[in-house]
């Protein structure tokens, strides 16, 4: 059966906007609901505590640099999505300045079968929380999310919770819902490897004993016709990320955000001593990775099972990359998921997946797609 009771759509943000689309939803009588906005909504603090006043279901979601619902990427709006079945949300403070271990987190009942984790993406530490996190899910669980922020790259406010809207967070959203899980990038080796011999969490602070900054920025314009005097840093380096090397041969991304100092923030961390490679995408084969690993876990699916509901967390650097192009990766990602059923979700910064080996990561410049099963008599 469907995940989702209703999902409502509107391209204005503003409180009343988000009210009347709650309004909406709650005629569907969800058990839960998820509320996904646009840049302008990390300024709304007590009034979204006004807004969610009185609901009697568990709520949560973020502020993300765009939008996805079914096919359709948008840059502005309100996404509100409801649940059919029960969720238990939980939310970790502090995650830059507190420990893991002192997050209180309590094993999950074993009917959990999946959990969604949206994380402020300026916060420091992420991975080291993810890898606690993992300790407390069940087994066989699917665990996917990504982090939420705006292109601003300003610590502010950009998660929701039944409590209000929460700063350098991380939420947990447990369901009984079962998911496949689809991940693909297509970006490819351009130089390197480097050497990352001194960082910190996610900063890389020099590369080959060399400032991160001078080197990476030295090397992009060797291999390409730009120039980091004539742009904004971003609007290059969406185009070319860090490839981290992994044990499996496979390579982690890892998009440079801004320069500070010398060295190069980075959405998620970078271990000390690693090698590092510098990337670059064709767009053909970025859409061809994404959609790829669609269908292969569709086409994974038993006899007796089709696609129900999706949630889609696709990097933002993706679609500032691909442009026009990425409505071809939705459209065709939209393809694999028959109507009735729902394809929503946010551009986000950082993804994160359990891959089957068990390892919990959190990636960029990829696209993560949780496809939930639903009977073949169900599916229409």
């Amino acid at each position: 059966m469907a995940v989702f009771s209703d999902v409502q759509f509107t391209p204005e943000v503003s409180v009343d906007a988000l009210t009347d689309s709650i309004a909406k939803l709650m005629l569907s009588k969800p058990k839960g609901i998820m509320i996904l906005c646009s840049a302008q909504a990390a300024s709304w603090g007590r009034d979204f505590k006004q807004c969610i006043n009185g609901l009697d279901v568990p709520i949560f979601g973020g502020v993300f640099p765009g939008l996805i619902i079914d096919s359709r990427f948008e840059p502005c709006g309100i996404l509100v999505a409801g649940f059919v079945s029960n969720i238990q949300v939980s939310v970790v403070e502090n995650v830059s300045t507190s420990s893991p271990f002192s997050s209180n987190l309590i094993p999950m009942p074993s009917s959990v079968n999946s959990v969604m984790i949206l994380t402020d993406a300026l916060s420091r530490q992420i991975d080291a929380y993810l890898q606690h996190v993992l300790r407390f899910v069940p087994e066989s669980c699917s665990v996917f999310g990504g982090g939420a922020g705006t292109l601003e790259f300003t610590p502010q406010p950009c998660l929701f919770s039944a409590a209000g809207v929460h700063q350098d967070a991380m939420i947990l959203v447990e369901m009984s819902t079962q998911w496949d899980l689809a991940v693909g990038h297509g970006w490819e080796v351009m130089a390197g490897p480097y050497l990352a011999n001194s960082t910190d969490d996610n900063c890389i602070l020099e590369l080959n004993f060399e400032p991160a900054a001078q080197l990476y920025k030295r090397v992009v314009q060797e291999h390409s016709e730009l120039h980091f005097d004539e742009h904004d840093f971003f609007d290059i380096a969406k185009t070319f990320p860090f490839g981290l090397a992994r044990l499996d041969d496979s390579v982690l991304i890892r998009d440079p955000l801004k320069v500070e100092g010398t060295g190069l923030i980075c959405a998620g961390d970078v271990p000390e001593n690693t090698m590092l490679y510098i990337m670059c995408g064709d767009a053909d084969k970025l859409i061809l990775a994404a959609t790829g690993a669609v269908r292969k876990a569709v086409s994974a699916f038993c006899d007796t099972h089709q696609v129900s509901d999706c949630f889609l967390f696709d990097c933002v650097s993706r679609q500032l990359f691909l442009q026009d192009e990425f409505a071809k990766e939705l459209d065709l990602i939209g393809s694999e998921i028959a109507r009735p059923y729902r394809t929503v979700g946010a551009l986000v910064l950082g993804e994160i997946e359990l891959d089957q080996s068990g390892i919990l990561s959190l990636h960029n410049k990829t696209a993560v797609a949780a496809l939930a099963q639903a009977q073949s008599q169900d599916a229409t």
